[in-house]
């Protein structure tokens, strides 16, 4: 089985339209492979992560016009919103449990940690770190004059190394993961993930077909 694998670049890349301005440092992973529906829709999704000594940050870029927007609490079901996941399991070779970090358009956030679907349960907000979100939506791409919106979160080290005491973030460590962009309510439901699901039933809880993502 081909791995799909995320060179993480440590540099503070700014806010979440900076991000993207940064390449050929911090290149872009594309969530491309969008699976279980045949609607055709397809919003071209990318996605930057960073790392400083203190956080690891992650931006996504979305081509969506209208992003459907309903949730305004944490952890109510962002996923049914127009929303971007991460999922990061930071130490795969000794603790098989992963975070699942779900943000809609607006910056509303779910956060949950467990093996998987069935076995995980939400970090309630109190146990939340402060992921410093910044959101920005009907911004236009002067190359394309394509409407998209944007989303950044950080990480704090401290507060995962809290909950995966074996991780030490330091450049070779090797996390796996994968990043998706799904909306299960809107007008045209979709389900895109970076490293491709072999899976016939819409599922994003399947850690074995997590990609790399190795801290440079």
């Amino acid at each position: 089985m081909t791995t799909t694998s995320y060179f993480i670049r440590k540099m503070n890349t700014g806010g979440p339209e900076a991000a993207f301005s940064n390449e050929p440092e911090t290149p872009p992973a594309a969530v491309s492979h969008f699976l279980w529906m045949d609607n055709g829709y397809r919003p071209r999704t990318e996605a930057v992560l960073s790392y400083t000594d203190y956080e690891l940050t992650v931006s996504f870029r979305v081509y969506e016009s209208d992003p459907l927007i309903r949730f305004k609490d944490a952890n109510e079901p962002v996923y049914k919103d127009s929303c971007v996941e991460l999922f990061l399991q930071p130490s795969p070779e000794t603790d098989a449990r992963y975070l699942n970090l779900e943000l809609n358009a607006a910056g509303t956030r779910l956060l949950g940690i467990g093996t998987n679907r069935d076995d995980r349960r939400l970090l309630q907000p109190d146990e939340h770190p402060s992921l410093r979100i910044e959101a920005a939506a009907g911004l236009r791409d002067a190359a394309t004059g394509e409407t998209y919106w944007c989303i950044q979160a950080k990480l704090p080290f401290d507060w995962i190394t809290e909950l995966f005491p074996d991780f030490k973030p330091i450049s070779g460590a090797v996390m796996r993961g994968n990043l998706y962009k799904c909306g299960d309510e809107t007008e045209l439901p979709h389900y895109g993930c970076w490293s491709e699901i072999k899976s016939s039933n819409p599922n994003f809880h399947c850690s074995e077909w997590f990609g790399e993502l190795v801290l440079g």
